[in-house]
């Protein structure tokens, strides 16, 4: 079979271009065109000597990793190392993946077309598939960067609340809602708004199952004392429920453990006959205004 080094070259250029591409826009380094194409035709000129010579494995891979830390540091010249091991970790990860597609992809477009010369692989359309696979590849790798990108943002929102009332004590997941602005309307006191489920222990369990029934008036339905409570009736508004209604109480004071523990006793707690979360990530609701409005009490001074 014919090799053309020029059409190896080209292949190699373009795949690399691609990868260097989109290594660059997943580590949010500036792009130099100039400077990823250099990278590209360096790659592919070794790629050709590599067939040329033919290196063993252990020579191969010991000179492929160097020259893709040369290949990293031309297209991005990035200084440090941090920077440097980041980008590198990133260039073999959508290496990894494009090889992987543009190989799918010749052996379902024309398997028979697949031959390894020397360590590279070359077929009947190898420009082509490299294209097409870097295309697919540009598509995946931006779908599994926002799938990571946003589960992260969701582990970033959630911190550790904890409630004390009446010489109870719950600890439980919260999130960060920055939609979540409730206050209680009379003495605009911030609201938390907890799962029912989390409170069982603190709040008497009779209440809790017959949160409706209280709502409509039925107090006298319940077995426990509810004024000891000293209940308010907080309104909300939510899509598909713009009149709705929590039953709050003012805790003794919570703690919220962020990235610094700081202690409120000016907050109320708003108790949610439902769930918040399908998964169980987190059963409370705080607001960024409650963040950015924390002042830090002693402790000792809050126990009653």
């Amino acid at each position: 079979m014919k090799i053309y080094l020029d059409i190896v070259l080209l292949e190699n250029f373009i795949m690399n271009y691609i990868i260097l591409f989109s290594t660059a826009i997943m580590s949010k380094t500036k792009i130099s065109y100039l400077k990823i194409g250099i990278a590209s035709f360096v790659a592919g000129v070794y790629s050709i000597l590599n067939y040329i010579w033919n290196l063993g494995n252990l020579e191969s891979i010991g000179i492929k990793f160097l020259i893709s830390i040369l290949i990293v540091l031309i297209g991005f010249h990035s200084r440090k190392l941090k920077t440097i091991i980041k980008q590198l970790i990133l260039f073999y990860l959508v290496s990894f993946t494009f090889g992987g597609i543009s190989f799918m992809l010749l052996f379902l477009v024309n398997p028979s077309s697949i031959v390894f010369e020397n360590g590279l692989l070359v077929g009947s359309y190898p420009v082509k598939i490299t294209i097409a696979g870097g295309l697919l590849g540009v598509v995946v790798i931006s779908v599994v960067s926002y799938v990571i990108k946003d589960r992260m943002k969701t582990k970033s929102m959630l911190c550790d609340l904890e409630i004390f009332y009446k010489g109870e004590y719950q600890k439980l997941k919260t999130m960060i809602d920055t939609g979540n602005l409730l206050k209680e309307p009379i003495s605009q006191t911030d609201v938390i708004i907890v799962e029912k489920n989390s409170l069982r222990g603190m709040i008497s369990d009779d209440i809790l199952d017959n949160l409706d029934n209280i709502m409509q008036g039925k107090w006298l339905a319940s077995k426990d004392d509810i004024y000891a409570y000293k209940f308010k009736v907080i309104p909300f508004s939510s899509l598909g429920n713009e009149n709705g209604l929590l039953i709050g109480f003012k805790p003794d004071y919570i703690k919220i453990l962020d990235e610094e523990e700081c202690i409120r006793d000016d907050v109320m707690i708003g108790i949610y006959n439902g769930k918040l979360c399908k998964s169980n990530l987190y059963t409370s609701l705080i607001g960024l205004d409650i963040l950015n409005h924390t002042k830090t009490l002693k402790e000792e001074n809050l126990i009653r």
